[in-house]
């Protein structure tokens, strides 16, 4: 039993090694894909922007999300393409609107804060939308709604 408990402490102690060393050099990313905490802020922000803002689902997600984004919001499908037809269906609504209220990255993972109506005069939602960044992609995403907000 003993030989098991060193071989288990063994390997976990080769797998923090090569964990730190891939934080150490990206995350596993590319020469020249690893972000900066700043640089990731940044690209988040941008992509809320062009996603809510701008109303660019096509654009926001193209330049922002990996090819083989994973979808975690059933009524979004479950792949980057999807996800652009659910949000330009809701963006492209003659009233839609949405308001950032907060953006914000800690680690591996951006978080925006929302308001969103799709028709003037009903009721919206508070929307908390998560994604996953890796080497200056999106590669997850998953979100919570509160519905009946104005």
């Amino acid at each position: 039993m003993r030989w098991y408990r060193a071989a288990v402490f063994c390997v976990m102690g080769i797998l923090g090694v090569a964990e730190t060393a891939q934080a150490a050099d990206g995350g596993g990313c590319p020469p020249g894909q690893a972000l900066k905490r700043d640089d990731s802020a940044k690209l988040f922000q941008d992509f809320a922007t062009q996603l809510l803002v701008r109303k660019d689902a096509r654009g926001a997600y193209e330049t922002f999300a990996a090819a083989d984004m994973v979808q975690r919001n059933p009524p979004f499908g479950a792949t980057r393409d999807s996800t652009i037809a659910q949000w330009e269906k809701m963006t492209g609504m003659p009233g839609s609107r949405f308001v950032i209220e907060t953006v914000a990255v800690d680690g591996d993972v951006g978080v925006v804060h929302f308001r969103g109506q799709l028709k003037a005069g009903e009721a919206g939602a508070v929307i908390t939308q998560h994604d996953r960044l890796r080497c200056g992609k999106i590669v997850e995403e998953w979100a919570e709604f509160s519905a009946g907000a104005k």
